[in-house]
């Protein structure tokens, strides 16, 4: 583990527990060699930041954040913003997420913060974030994570940041929180310490030749499709560009159907359609669970491919499925193994 990211870890656990703890600063201390809270309030209040459904005026940094969205949780805890409590997915999905439904890269640094499960997306109970008297909601814009329908409910309680991660950058979803929250520094050092892992990265693999396909296999089937490959939207492919990867287009025969809300950065395919639509001369099979390898080599949708007959695939761990910064640097650690020079 380098050496930012150890401490990057420490900071987002133990350092935003001191401060929740204490209740004297929003965001965790920025200093390695210390826990001691930061100044009282950071930067100028009130302030109106822009998200993904327009304008939202936060009267003073706020002390008290509830997260709807399980997906936008790990940046908040990436700038060491005060999360009260947060909503989760489905529990104990090997790799993905622990007993409460949070996402394992950040499960641990949630637990050090005392960050509480709001709800489940399968039960969302919007009377449940009155009860945590937050003066910040966050919810997503789309994806299983979404209740936007819900935004003006919330409204009646505080101030509420929509955040479209399926169009943006987890740099920019950072970048965005950092600025709600007054936790601008922390925001800025979180995506350098990444930049910094990218460029060591970049000098340490080897990049195959060729074009290359991202994407995710769907495990259960359930109608949800057999795959859904990652479009130059998707966080993940800005980071296999960023390393020098180049992405095979998606044919446009394919592209029909851009479903799950309005996301945009996946393109879902059917299993007669699979090779058409991943046509890259290699494969990195993002969020690759228990079962993901097996159905690979099993189906002949996959497994025919001559990516796949030419061993020219890499498979990324569960936590690779939605991009924060601690799935943004899972993410670079397995590149840096498939593909070491």
């Amino acid at each position: 583990m380098s050496l930012l990211l150890s401490r990057r870890r420490a900071l987002a656990g133990a350092g935003l527990g001191a401060v929740l703890a204490a209740e004297l600063s929003a965001c965790s201390a920025s200093s390695s060699d210390s826990e001691t809270p930061a100044a009282q309030s950071s930067g100028d209040w009130p302030r109106t930041v822009s998200c993904d459904d327009g304008e939202v005026t936060i009267d003073a940094q706020p002390r008290r954040v509830v997260s709807t969205s399980v997906t936008l949780t790990g940046s908040l805890l990436a700038v060491g913003a005060p999360v009260v409590a947060s909503g989760a997915t489905a529990p104990d999905n090997a790799g993905l997420t622990d007993s409460q439904g949070f996402f394992v890269q950040w499960s641990e640094r949630a637990r050090d913060a005392g960050v509480e499960k709001l709800f489940e997306n399968s039960s969302p109970d919007m009377d449940r974030v009155l009860a945590y008297e937050p003066d910040l909601i966050l919810v997503a814009k789309t994806g299983a994570d979404s209740f936007t329908d819900s935004v003006e409910q919330l409204r009646d309680i505080a101030p509420v940041l929509v955040i479209d991660y399926g169009g943006r950058s987890w740099q920019d979803v950072t970048a965005l929180v950092g600025e709600a929250t007054g936790c601008e520094a922390e925001a800025r050092e979180a995506i350098a310490d990444v930049e910094t892992r990218l460029t060591e990265v970049k000098d340490a693999i080897t990049v195959p030749e060729g074009t290359t396909s991202a994407f995710v296999v769907f495990e259960s089937g359930g109608g949800e499709g057999a795959a859904a490959i990652l479009t130059g939207v998707s966080p993940q492919v800005q980071i296999l560009a960023e390393l020098g990867f180049t992405m095979a287009e998606i044919p446009d025969e394919v592209k029909g159907d851009t479903s799950m809300g309005q996301r945009q950065d996946i393109v879902k395919v059917s299993l007669e359609n699979v090779q058409k639509g991943v046509t890259g001369d290699n494969w990195v099979v993002v969020a690759s669970g228990g079962e993901t390898e097996r159905i690979v080599s099993s189906n002949a949708a996959f497994s025919t491919a001559a990516a796949y007959r030419a061993g020219r695939v890499a498979y990324l761990p569960s936590s690779t499925f939605r991009l924060d910064y601690y799935s943004a640097l899972i993410m670079i650690d397995s590149l840096e193994e498939s593909y070491a020079a």
